[in-house]
């Protein structure tokens, strides 16, 4: 049997643009994926170009105990593992996928964000869909915990409501494309959540992750979803190829 989210979830999803999921995932499937994400950076730099290191162990600044504790975060593991594929089909991703965005939607994009102790770096304040660029925004994201994550270790902040005006000017480049307007503090909600328990957030929301001092993990898996009417800003036609791989709908693909 697949998740939903219940009425009261549905309702702060669309008000607020988020909202939690507890025991989301077992605490088995927590371990599996843990257990994965070691043996893919086992392999760096021969990993297919999952892993990102942090900036400073990158530039040889820091070194970590191993190689693992220096990881930033993994990309698109769903287009080349065979575990993180089979969490793209997951019955609780897919049910929660087609309660909000019908029943042809892809996956956009797959990540794990690992946010190392004590040197893990800060997520700038910015919105999912300035970097997707898509029409109408029927996208949004699972941030799935691996290990509890609260204020100290990283977890995610958000601004509640603010997805409803729409995507926002931001400027920089790649992981530093961040909000040209940083948010009011008092309107900030940090999100805290225990491991295998999920956020399900608009890709539209002001939201941001603080750096890791502690001496704690702070890993997340990150899949987002997109309904495939989505188009590129300034395209006529919707992108039928939109993302990593065509979950539900007209040539889905298999776990």
């Amino acid at each position: 049997m697949s998740r939903r989210l219940n009425d009261d979830q549905v309702q702060q999803f669309r008000e607020d643009g988020y909202c939690s999921v507890a025991e989301f995932l077992t605490a088995a499937e927590v371990e599996e994926i843990c257990t994965e994400i070691t043996a893919i950076v086992e392999r760096y730099p021969d990993d297919g170009g999952m892993v990102q290191l942090e900036p400073a162990v990158a530039a040889g600044e820091i070194s970590p105990e191993r190689t693992e504790l220096g990881v930033r975060k993994l990309m698109s593991m769903a287009t080349q593992n065979p575990l993180f594929r089979r969490i793209g089909f997951h019955p609780n991703v897919v049910g929660i996928a087609r309660q909000l965005l019908g029943p042809d939607f892809s996956l956009l994009q797959s990540m794990a964000l690992m946010k190392p102790p004590r040197f893990g770096t800060p997520k700038v304040w910015h919105q999912d869909n300035a970097y997707f660029g898509l029409e109408p925004a029927d996208v949004f994201g699972f941030w799935v915990a691996c290990d509890d994550a609260d204020i100290d270790n990283g977890c995610m902040h958000l601004v509640p409501g603010s997805h409803q005006a729409g995507t926002r000017p931001h400027a920089g480049s790649s992981d530093l494309l961040g909000l040209l307007d940083q948010p009011d503090p008092g309107q900030v909600v940090p999100v805290p959540l225990r491991a295998g328990d999920a956020l399900v957030f608009s890709a539209e929301i002001f939201h941001h992750t603080p750096d890791n001092t502690t001496n704690r993990r702070r890993r997340a898996l990150q899949y987002h979803y997109a309904a495939r009417h989505c188009r590129r800003r300034g395209e006529e036609e919707a992108a039928r190829s939109l993302g990593e791989i065509v979950v539900a709908g007209v040539g889905a693909e298999q776990p």
